[in-house]
């Protein structure tokens, strides 16, 4: 094949223009440390590198979520912490009060200890965490916990948070207060409590009340019963008469005014009715109550009341009480001639009635370390929860270094591979420059 000099000069000139672009990639990648900087760098490797960035983005997403989630249980812990230590200070009080030594004056100073632990309790009960309440379960921004009087109305819900802490395996990241503080627990969903533990808050009153010398009584609220404010009612008139305690029953029993023995009790247990109370704080009433957990309220007769205005409340175990067909929570139970009755569980000026017995003090020693253990095997729940979270995150950390040295086998360059092909191809560069050079010297007038 003849060769001429413009098939000489075009060759040369496509072998530096190769050779430019040939050192103006390999300069990209040394300033960028990158190899695969457009798609055409290496088109094959575009899948694994665009799955790799997506599963490392994922990979950063859940492992914030779970340093997230371990922020919250560690402060969580922190206030558990503190319930556990009240438990443990209101023990050691009641030790000292059972000194048969100590003086009215002495007892009354403890019993002012013990209210200050249960406002501490309360505290705690209602602690936030980044604006947001601990113990509240979904609702995070309604105050869980409203003093009634001596009573503490619950105004959380009982659902549980739980964060996926591996495929197919979730963890809890909540407790609710609920749960904790007032032992009670929705074992089947429907949105009714059924007790399962210890009510701190009511232990605590209990304790203060028995060290104050005012044990073997029957409080309403803070008032010591009898009290003309109490009623029986007949389930057909609906008229209240007021009632008397029987001195020689026990205090969990009243008499009405024919000398017949009442009981008012639910479950084994003085009567001790709650409202139940929205995120404002407002009364839910029965048609609210009914419509949120989807159940149907029935009063005393079986006839649906669902729709009714009247107030919401419940036992203290979550129960859900009888209704007369105005609304209004019932005790009822079977007179001595067989006839039916109900006795109000509301006061005269409609607050829910508060019955509690005192327990001594060396029954509040058992107590006080049965909630002590409530609260400790709630703790341990929850660090065991915030220790297979840990074990996620430190997995899933080493996940991520596997994926990004992935990427980094089709993304990133060899440093000193590249420098030194950067000086071969500029050698390449000058000799195929010089070879030019000698070539445009060329003349047919040399020849002549």
């Amino acid at each position: 094949m003849k060769s001429t000099l413009s098939t000489t000069y075009r060759s040369l000139n496509s072998e530096m223009s190769r050779l430019t672009g040939r050192l103006e990639d390999l300069r990209n990648q040394a300033a960028t440390g990158k190899k695969l900087i457009k798609p055409s760098d290496d088109p094959s490797a575009i899948r694994p590198v665009l799955s790799a960035r997506s599963q490392i983005r994922a990979t950063d997403r859940f492992i914030t979520s779970l340093a997230n989630a371990g922020d919250r249980l560690s402060n969580q812990d922190s206030y558990l912490d503190e319930v556990e230590n009240l438990m443990v200070q209101a023990k050691e009080v009641t030790l000292y009060a059972i000194n048969g030594s100590l003086s009215d004056q002495d007892l009354h100073t403890l019993a002012d200890d013990i209210k200050h632990i249960k406002t501490m309790m309360l505290g705690a009960a209602n602690a936030q965490v980044g604006g947001q309440y601990i113990f509240g379960g979904y609702k995070e921004d309604a105050l869980p916990f409203v003093r009634d009087g001596e009573v503490m109305a619950y105004a959380g819900d009982s659902n549980i948070k739980r964060l996926e802490a591996s495929p197919g395996e979730y963890v809890q990241t909540n407790l609710p207060g609920n749960e904790l503080f007032l032992g009670q627990t929705d074992l089947d969903g429907d949105g009714v409590m059924q007790t399962t533990g210890y009510d701190l808050f009511s232990m605590l009153t209990d304790l203060e009340r028995s060290i104050r010398g005012e044990a073997g009584q029957v409080y309403n609220g803070n008032e010591v019963l009898p009290t003309p404010t109490i009623g029986y009612a007949d389930s057909a008139s609906n008229n209240y008469t007021p009632v008397l305690m029987d001195g020689g029953a026990p205090p969990s029993q009243i008499l009405d005014n024919n000398g017949d023995s009442v009981p008012l009790v639910h479950a084994g247990k003085p009567i001790s009715m709650q409202l139940v109370l929205k995120d404002n704080g407002d009364r839910m009433t029965i048609a609210e109550y009914s419509q949120k957990y989807a159940i149907t309220v029935n009063d005393i007769g079986g006839s649906d009341i669902s729709m009714s205005t009247a107030p919401m409340y419940l036992h203290a175990n979550g129960d859900i009480p009888a209704f007369n067909t105005a609304g209004t929570p019932i005790l009822a139970y079977t007179a001595n001639d067989g006839t039916p009755a109900a006795i109000s569980l509301l006061n005269s000026d409609d607050s829910p009635l508060q019955l509690r017995t005192v327990p001594d003090l060396q029954t509040m020693l058992t107590d006080l370390e049965n909630g002590a253990d409530q609260v400790r095997s709630k703790r341990g729940l929850m660090g065991n929860n915030a220790a297979r979270l840990e074990n996620s995150k430190f997995h899933l950390e080493g996940v991520r270094i596997d994926l990004r040295q992935i990427l980094s086998r089709y993304e990133d360059v060899d440093i000193l591979h590249i420098l030194t092909e950067i000086v071969n191809t500029e050698t390449a560069f000058e000799g195929a420059l010089k070879v030019t050079g000698q070539v445009s010297r060329l003349s047919i007038l040399d020849y002549m």
